[in-house]
């Protein structure tokens, strides 16, 4: 299992801003193709200051937490 690919329900922030303490986060919402990703910005106002879109170019992203997967 790649513990590195981006999986719908992760949160995920920009790449490079680990020591940031305002960094936008958000919530992996559709995985459109293998680069682009729909995402839901948690904090909207530092998302808009970054001047982030819901379309995300997935080689930009890094993952904060990964969504924990349960088997039925």
């Amino acid at each position: 299992m790649n513990l590195n690919k981006i999986n719908i329900g992760d949160l995920v922030t920009l790449k490079g801003m680990s020591n940031i303490n305002e960094k936008p986060i958000g919530m992996v919402k559709k995985i459109w193709t293998a680069k682009k990703l729909e995402i839901f910005w948690i904090n909207e106002n530092i998302a808009k200051r970054y001047a982030l879109l819901e379309s995300v170019d997935a080689n930009k992203l890094e993952i904060v937490s990964k969504a924990s997967q349960q088997s039925p």
